[in-house]
C-alpha cells in the first residue's frame, strides 16, 4: 500500500508542472512581450454587483423615480447623465416644490460607494417650525438652510462588512461627520420563535464593530445657541456658556456612574478626563470628536440588547479629543525612503498610505515594490495590501520578474478568503505566458501545502485516488479552479476533471469540456498539451494499479523521489512508465512529509 499511496502523490504533485523544461520557461520569462501572450477574457466583462451592473442604466431609473415622484411633488431638473469614467450618475439642478417645501440640489452623483449632493438649499420660511429653531435659523441668517451632504461606503458584499462615513456640512452653522467599521453586519427582521423574538417587534442588530467616529466642527453654531438660549433664561451669551460648561461636567460625570459597574475606579477616571474635554469644547468650541477603537471587533448585540454596563463602556476603548486635530499626518514622499526589505513594521503603513494615498500624494507602484518581498513571506496583511493595491489599479507597473510573485500572492490571498478583484487576477495573468502562470499556480499551491489546512487536504486527495472516489476528485476539480478555498491551479483542475470524468462522473466531464472550450476560445489560459500529457501519465498508474492482482507489499522498495536537478522546486515529473522523478509535493523539504512504508 505504500507503494501505491507514494507514487500517486508522486504522479499529483507532478501535475502543477510536468516538464523539466519548467526551468528554462522561468529563464527567459523577461523576454516574454505581453502582446504575443495568449489574452484571457474570462470574467472581467462582468460588474461587481448589482449596483455596478444598473448604474449603466441609471438615468432611465432616475427618469421612473421622477415620474412617479411628480404625483406628490412638482419635479424638476437641469440635465441628468451616466459617466463612465466616475462610472457614476450625475444629475444637476434638481429641485423639489410642494406647498411650504421649497428644496433644490445643485449637482447630485452616486456611484457604487459614494453619493454626493452639493449645494443643497431648503427653504425654511414658510415651514412650521419650533421658535427656537426660528430663532437660531434667524440669528446665524441661514433661514434658507444650504449646505453640502456626502455618503461614502467601501462594501465587501460577501463578507457583510461595512465601512461607511457620512459627512454634513451646514454653511454658517458646522460639519458633523460620522464614520463606522462594520464587520458582518446584518439587521435582522424580528421572526416569532426565533430569538424569543415576537411578531412586529423591533429589529436586531448582528456583527461586530471595528471603530466609529463622531465629530463636529463648529462654524457658529455655538455661539448662536448660547445666545438664544441663554436669552430665554435671562442670561448673557457668556453667562449661558459658563453655566453649560458646568453643567456638562457634572452631567458627564453623573452618567457613567449611574451605569451597572459604573464605580469601576477605571470608568470613573476616564469619564472625568472627557468631562473635562467636553467642558473645554463648550468654552472655545472649535472641534469636538469621539473615537471608539475596540481591541478586538465588538459584538454589536451586547450594545443593542439589554442594559450597557461599565465594562461594555471600557471595551468600547473610548476617547474624547476637543480643538483643532490633524487627522492625517501629512508626509514628504521623498522622506519615505525605505527598502522592501525593512523592518516589516515600517514597510507597511507607508505602503498603506502610497497605495490609499492618504498623507501623500498616491503612487501604488511604489507601495507594490515596497509590498512584495512581505507579500511573497506569506504576511497575511502585506497580502491584503498587495490586493487593495491591485483593486484600485490592476494594471500598476510591476517589474517582469516580480509579477510571478505578485500572482501567487493574490492566489494565496483569495484562498485565505480576503477580498480579491478578479479584475486584478485577469490583469496579472494577461501579462504572464502559459508556463509563468503554471509554475506560479504550483508554487502557490506548494506555499499553501505548508499550512495545517493545506496538509489535510493533500491527504484528502492521495486518499481519494487511493480509493478511485471520482465524486470526490471532481470536486477537488472545481475546487483548483475555482481557487476560492484553495489557490487556483488550472493544471490540476483540468487534470482532476478528465480523471474523474474517465471513471464516469458526468459533472467532471462537464468541467473538463468548459476548460478546453475556454483555452480554444482565449478565455483561459493552460498549457493544455503538457495538462493531457500529465493527466496521461496519472491515468497510467491508476490503470496500472487496478489491473494489478493485489496490492503491493508494504514492505516493497519506495520509487526514488528526488529533485530533478534541471527542475525548479516543486516542479518534478513523472516518467510514462510511473516512476516518480520530483519530490511528491516539496512542501518544505522534510523526508518525514513524503509518504513512507507506513503509509
Amino acid at each position: 500500500m505504500g507503494v501505491k499511496i507514494a507514487v500517486l502523490a508522486a504522479a499529483m504533485a507532478a501535475m502543477g508542472v510536468t516538464s523539466v523544461q519548467t526551468a528554462a520557461a522561468q529563464a527567459v520569462a523577461a523576454q516574454i512581450v505581453p502582446a504575443q501572450r495568449p489574452v484571457a477574457t474570462a470574467d472581467a466583462k462582468w460588474p461587481d454587483g448589482f449596483i455596478a451592473f444598473a448604474l449603466p442604466y441609471s438615468p432611465y431609473l432616475f427618469d421612473l423615480v421622477v415620474y412617479a415622484g411628480r404625483s406628490v411633488a412638482e419635479i424638476t431638473y437641469g440635465t441628468r447623465r451616466y459617466d463612465p469614467v466616475t462610472r457614476s450618475l450625475v444629475v444637476t439642478d434638481l429641485e423639489i416644490r410642494r406647498d411650504a417645501l421649497q428644496a433644490s440640489i445643485g449637482q447630485l452623483r452616486v456611484s457604487g460607494d459614494e453619493a454626493v449632493y452639493e449645494n443643497v438649499a431648503v427653504d425654511t420660511r414658510a415651514l412650521p417650525l419650533d421658535p427656537t429653531t426660528r430663532a437660531v435659523l434667524r440669528k446665524l441668517d441661514r433661514e434658507i438652510v444650504t449646505g453640502d451632504v456626502a455618503l461614502t461606503g467601501r462594501v465587501d458584499a460577501a463578507a457583510a462588512d461595512y465601512d461607511l462615513s457620512a459627512s454634513l456640512r451646514i454653511d454658517g452653522a458646522g460639519t458633523l461627520e460620522i464614520t463606522a467599521d462594520l464587520e458582518g453586519f446584518h439587521v435582522l427582521a424580528p421572526l416569532e420563535g426565533f430569538d424569543d423574538a415576537e411578531a412586529g417587534g423591533s429589529p436586531k442588530l448582528a456583527g461586530q464593530l471595528r471603530s466609529a467616529r463622531i465629530a463636529f466642527a463648529d462654524a457658529g453654531l455655538a455661539s448662536v445657541l448660547y445666545e438664544v438660549f441663554g436669552g430665554q433664561q435671562g442670561m448673557t451669551a457668556e453667562q449661558a456658556r459658563g453655566t453649560a460648561s458646568m453643567m456638562a461636567g457634572i452631567g458627564v460625570t453623573a452618567l457613567f456612574s449611574e451605569l451597572p459597574g459604573g464605580q469601576s475606579p477605571r470608568l470613573q477616571e476616564m469619564a472625568r478626563g472627557w468631562s473635562a474635554t467636553i467642558q473645554s469644547f463648550l468654552t472655545q468650541p472649535d472641534r469636538l470628536e469621539v473615537s471608539l477603537d475596540p481591541a478586538s471587533p465588538l459584538d454589536l448585540a451586547s450594545l443593542t440588547q439589554g442594559a450597557i454596563g461599565a465594562e461594555d463602556i471600557l471595551a468600547l476603548n473610548p476617547t474624547v479629543v476637543a480643538g483643532t486635530s490633524q487627522l492625517i499626518a501629512l508626509v514628504d514622499p521623498t522622506t519615505i525612503t525605505l527598502a522592501p526589505d525593512g523592518p516589516i513594521e515600517a514597510v507597511l503603513p507607508a505602503a498603506e498610505a502610497l497605495i490609499e494615498g492618504r498623507g501623500v500624494p498616491q503612487d501604488i507602484a511604489r507601495g507594490v515594490t515596497l509590498l512584495l518581498p512581505a507579500a511573497g513571506s506569506d504576511n497575511r496583511a502585506a497580502i491584503g495590501l498587495l490586493a487593495r493595491a491591485l483593486a484600485l489599479d490592476p494594471g500598476v507597473a510591476i517589474a517582469q520578474e516580480q509579477l510571478r510573485g505578485a500572482y501567487v500572492a493574490m492566489l494565496l490571498a483569495k484562498a485565505d478568503r480576503l477580498s480579491v478583484q478578479n479584475a486584478s487576477l485577469d490583469a496579472l495573468r494577461r501579462r504572464l505566458s502559459p508556463d509563468e502562470l503554471a509554475v506560479a499556480e504550483d508554487e502557490a499551491l506548494q506555499r499553501w501545502r505548508r499550512t495545517k489546512i493545506g496538509e489535510s487536504q493533500r491527504q484528502i486527495e492521495v486518499g481519494a485516488f487511493e480509493a478511485h472516489d471520482w465524486s470526490t476528485i471532481r470536486r477537488l476539480a472545481f475546487a483548483y479552479y475555482e481557487g476560492a478555498t484553495m489557490p487556483r491551479n488550472l493544471m490540476r483542475a483540468y487534470g482532476w476533471a478528465s480523471i474523474a470524468a474517465a471513471g464516469g462522473d458526468r459533472i467532471a466531464a462537464g468541467l473538463r469540456d468548459n476548460l478546453t472550450a475556454a483555452v480554444s476560445e482565449g478565455r483561459i489560459v493552460l498549457p493544455m498539451e503538457r495538462a493531457r500529457k500529465a493527466t496521461d501519465d496519472l491515468w497510467g498508474l491508476i490503470i496500472s494499479d487496478s489491473s494489478a492482482d493485489g496490492a503491493p507489499d508494504a514492505d516493497a522498495e519506495q520509487p526514488d523521489v528526488k529533485a530533478s536537478d534541471s527542475a525548479s522546486p516543486g516542479s518534478p515529473s513523472v516518467s510514462p512508465d510511473g516512476t516518480a522523478e520530483g519530490a511528491p509535493d516539496a512542501d518544505d523539504g522534510n523526508a518525514a512529509d513524503r509518504p513512507g512504508s507506513a503509509d
